[in-house]
């Protein structure tokens, strides 16, 4: 048995006042769970994590649609994705499980460790036909969860996904690139707004400032937000769709700007890109047969 090693947050001092919440869903093969919820315990020794998640077995005829708003908008673009027997049996589900958790902004990881111990036991012991991530809408499928190593780190890109939306919003009002599944480190999610060309560039940045704050690191609307190789950016808290300004102590998404000489933000990330972009070479024009000049 592998043993078991804490994902802890580095960064973790002050606690925020926004909690943390995890919601997944199991889509199962079968009506029970004991047999993964009994192994996946040996994986992750820790009572309190246990008793901190809520897990139920439902069933899909009389949860009030509760599966299926779980399976729509995001999810269910990620499942068009799928062949068409898995979309057969999602369709067909008849139970599955909910495991949730909400709590104060936590200085290490176990509950997340000991939900995500759960998905992959329910996927070892062959009950699983799919999970959903409800903060990420990311689906994982069985393989992809028995293939996760026992006793392993903690990874970034199991639990925060950097997204890029395909449509402007309003028009030339830039491509928001964003994390998604902060709120599971009582964290809110991080945004930029830029030209569809630079959203490759400027994913890194996001993802960089959304592991800075899983690790637990605070940062508050206003605060400089300093990363090598990129002159200094701050926040602003923002609603959801990135378009309009939100209470600082609530807002889901934090977007990054420029920080602007005079310590506030800027309009834009217009400092950020030309850090980021490439910059032209410049060629050497020489007449014919004569080789450019060097310096010794």
């Amino acid at each position: 048995m592998a043993l078991f090693c804490r994902w802890e947050r580095s960064r973790w001092g002050t606690p925020m006042r926004r909690p943390a919440r995890i919601e997944l869903y199991a889509l199962l093969l079968g009506p029970r769970i004991d047999g993964a919820l009994e192994r996946a315990r040996t994986l992750v020794p820790d009572d309190a994590a246990w008793d901190a998640l809520e897990i139920d077995v439902r069933a899909r005829a009389t949860d009030v649609g509760r599966l299926d708003e779980a399976l729509s908008g995001r999810a269910a673009l990620a499942l068009e994705s799928c062949d068409e027997h898995t979309r057969r049996e999602v369709a067909t589900c008849a139970r599955y499980a909910t495991i949730a958790a909400t709590l104060p902004d936590p200085s290490s990881l176990e509950v997340l460790q000991a939900a995500h111990a759960l998905l992959s036991a329910l996927a070892r012991e062959d009950d699983l036909l799919l999970a959903v991530d409800r903060s990420t809408a990311r689906l994982w499928t069985p393989p992809e969860l028995s293939a996760l190593r026992d006793g392993r780190g903690f990874d970034l890109d199991e639990h925060v996904r950097v997204v890029v939306e395909a449509v402007e919003r309003r028009p030339g009002a830039g491509h928001i690139v964003r994390s998604r599944g902060l709120v599971k480190f009582a964290r809110p999610d991080v945004a930029a707004r830029v030209p569809r060309r630079d959203s490759e560039r400027v994913s890194e940045i996001v993802r960089d400032v959304a592991r800075l704050l899983a690790d637990g690191e605070l940062l508050s609307p206003g605060d400089r937000v300093s990363l090598e190789g990129a002159p200094s950016l701050t926040l602003i808290p923002r609603r959801d769709d990135c378009q309009d300004d939100d209470a600082p102590d609530t807002a889901p998404l934090f977007e990054l700007r420029d920080l602007g000489p005079a310590g506030r933000p800027g309009p834009s990330l217009a400092g950020l890109l030309a850090a980021l972009r490439p910059k032209p070479r410049l060629g050497c024009l020489t007449e014919k047969g004569v080789p450019p000049l060097t310096e010794s």
